[in-house]
């Protein structure tokens, strides 16, 4: 052995002064070639564990320190550890073909820096905190990554740029946005910012109310990106990712403020270009999900998960496309898919709720009170003071079909008179499944007026993903007239519709509507109603309506409202001023206005205009409030007359 030490000295002067030059590479291969001639050597052995650790092999550098631990000293002892530490949290965040592997990797990473910890004395290294930052980001525990955050800001400890872009993503994960983007906004003023952390910005503004920024953002960020980019002697160029990201987010949060059509545009045109992209197929299928194409978006989840297995997204898409086409059963599959792959996601949890909003109780009650003044004392149609009150409960989905309903009205008009109630208690049943619904009542009067058992029965069929069809008949009907019930007069209901909504912009409907009366008359009416929103932003929609009816009935001597022949078209618009939002809760007001004219046989005709003022509270995930006053200036028989009513609406559930 004392013959090679010369040689020995040579090869360590040798990888000294290559390590000086960075080339790490060369150093080891000395450091091997010495160990080779002296396998027990410690020089080799530190030196070769050192350069490992230089050159970034953390997890090398951190074995062989395993096994020879007393060759180093204590500083070197804890940068191997704090290596390793990190080395594992990075593992934890890249691509692996099992999610269980990311998720064993940040575990361990977390179990590592505990045993480091409970080594050391005094305060933690304040490298080990933010560390534990990206563990913790990683592993999906964001509330506890803002408790720290929390600590470090009430120490003062000035964060670098690669931290604060950990805890903005936390923040935003937990519902901050305003927080988010204040801390990604240093984080670009830093001049660190690179895509992935200006597109986290966007979505912290686009939560705060600031969509418009948000969209300007991406856009000067993407103009800055070139498409293509070439290296050094290369034959041909490669696609540059951070373009993609920010083209691809761009493209998303168009959709998100209202423009899906521009969002469907340019994703589809990434999508002729990257059409095995599994991201974007399932970018493209959230777009078309806005759009209502239930049956396209689930489509495009599907070639994403086949593309890539292990896409939290895509199969979250699947969930929401099977449950929109009533297929319960096939979308529970898919949730658990979701679950697995990542159960601690956020997006994951979201879905749940949304699952549990969907599949729950479904409560609604609403209550209308409105007035009449008609001239010369003569009686409105309506009764000069009317009131209208409803509920229903409906049960979870039972054997992703099936719900049960409890029911209950009770509508009552006061007449110059007497007053007349149409009182009612019962139950229902409902199925869905794939194209098919069906809903059943059965209910029971309990007025004096008309004592009857009323039976409804409603068909639905989805023709495609943008018609439905549907037929309805109901004995004793909810909808005949409250001044035929004072003479117990009852009516028994038939109606066929159709609505086709091309996109979520447009929507029409059409109805034959029959009301066959117990005293032998029988009213026959057609309605045809349009509706396009022309405005729509986070801030501001505008939709504007248009309605036709016609009807007509058999006999004219009842003692009720029964014009022989009637007709009516409407123009009307609704702007909604979307005040404020926050995630599940928001607050909108609604002012409606519309003008159109009736017209009676013998009696002519006349305008009509109409005014209404709503508020809409969402308090919670399915849980909202809508209440208002409306005005118009309806005729009848040639009698105009003045109605003002308030209505208050409930509903919990989906």
């Amino acid at each position: 052995m004392a013959n090679n030490t010369p040689h020995l000295e040579e090869l360590f002067d040798q990888a000294v002064a290559e390590r000086r030059e960075h080339q790490w590479l060369s150093a080891l291969a000395l450091y091997e070639r010495a160990l080779r001639i002296d396998p027990t050597n410690d020089t080799a052995y530190r030196e070769r564990t050192i350069t490992l650790s230089l050159q970034g092999s953390a997890g090398l550098a951190w074995h062989y320190y395993q096994r020879r631990p007393d060759l180093f000293n204590a500083d070197e002892a804890s940068g191997f550890e704090q290596d390793y530490i990190a080395r594992l949290a990075v593992w934890g965040t890249l691509p692996n073909l099992s999610s269980q592997s990311s998720k064993d990797d940040m575990q361990r990473a977390l179990m590592a820096q505990d045993t480091f910890l409970a080594q050391q004395e005094g305060e933690v290294p304040l490298r080990q905190r933010f560390d534990n930052i990206y563990i913790l980001n990683g592993m999906q525990r964001h509330e506890e990554v803002v408790a720290i955050f929390r600590q470090l800001e009430a120490e003062d400890i000035e964060l670098p740029p690669y931290v604060m872009r950990i805890i903005g993503d936390s923040l935003l994960s937990t519902k901050k946005p305003q927080e988010a983007a204040a801390l990604m906004e240093q984080v670009a003023e830093s001049g660190a910012a690179v895509a992935n952390d200006h597109i986290i910005r966007a979505y912290a503004y686009l939560e705060s109310g600031r969509w418009r920024e948000a969209i300007e953002l991406l856009e000067v960020e993407a103009e800055q990106q070139r498409a293509w980019l070439w290296e050094d002697n290369a034959q041909q160029p490669h696609s540059n990712w951070n373009r993609y990201f920010l083209d691809a987010t761009l493209a998303m949060i168009r959709g998100y403020t209202g423009d899906q059509p521009g969002a469907q545009e340019a994703l589809e045109a990434m999508a002729k270009i990257a059409p095995r992209n599994a991201g974007l197929q399932a970018n493209l299928g959230s777009v078309y999900l806005q759009r209502g194409w239930d049956e396209q978006a689930l489509t495009r989840f599907q070639v994403a998960t086949r593309l890539d297995p292990r896409l939290v997204d895509g199969w979250i898409g699947q969930v929401d496309a099977l449950a929109n086409q009533q297929r319960l059963g096939d979308a529970r599959e898919a949730m658990a898919q979701a679950v697995l792959l990542a159960p601690d996601s956020p997006r994951v949890e979201k879905m749940q709720q949304n699952w549990q909003t969907r599949t729950g109780w479904q409560v609604s009650a609403s209550a209308y009170a409105g007035r009449s003044e008609a001239p010369n004392d003569v009686d409105s149609p309506a009764g000069f003071d009317e009131q209208h009150h409803q509920f229903s409960a409906w049960s979870p989905v039972l054997d992703d079909r099936w719900r049960l309903g409890i029911l209950g009205s009770e509508h009552f008009s006061e007449f110059r008179e007497e007053r007349v109630h149409d009182t009612r208690g019962g139950v229902g049943l409902r199925y869905a499944y794939d194209r098919l619904s069906l809903e059943t009542r059965l209910e029971r009067s309990v007025d004096d007026f008309a004592r009857n058992t009323s039976v409804m029965a409603e068909l639905s069929w989805r023709v495609n993903e943008t018609v439905d069809a549907r037929a309805r008949y109901a004995t004793h009907s909810r909808d005949g007239s409250l001044q035929a019930r004072s003479s117990g007069i009852t009516a028994d209901q038939a109606l066929v519709g159709l609505s086709w909504s091309p996109n979520e912009r447009h929507s029409y409907q059409a109805s034959i509507t029959q009301l066959d009366y117990s005293d032998g008359n029988h009213r026959e009416s057609l309605s045809l109603n349009g509706w396009q929103r022309v405005i729509d932003n986070p801030d501001h929609a505008l939709g504007l309506n248009a309605g036709l009816y016609a009807g007509q009935a058999s006999d004219l001597d009842v003692p009720y409202y029964n014009p022989e022949a009637s007709a009516s078209w409407e123009l009307g618009a609704l702007w909604e001023v979307r005040n404020w939002r926050h995630y599940e809760h928001s607050f909108i007001q609604d002012v409606g206005a519309s003008v159109g004219q009736s017209w009676q046989q013998e009696f002519g005709t006349r305008w009509i205009p109409s005014l209404s003022y709503h508020h809409r509270w969402a308090v919670g995930n399915g849980r909202d409030l809508k209440y208002g006053l409306s005005w118009s200036r309806p005729v009848y028989d040639g009698n105009r007359e003045t109605q003002l009513s308030f209505d208050i609406g409930i509903t919990w559930g989906e």
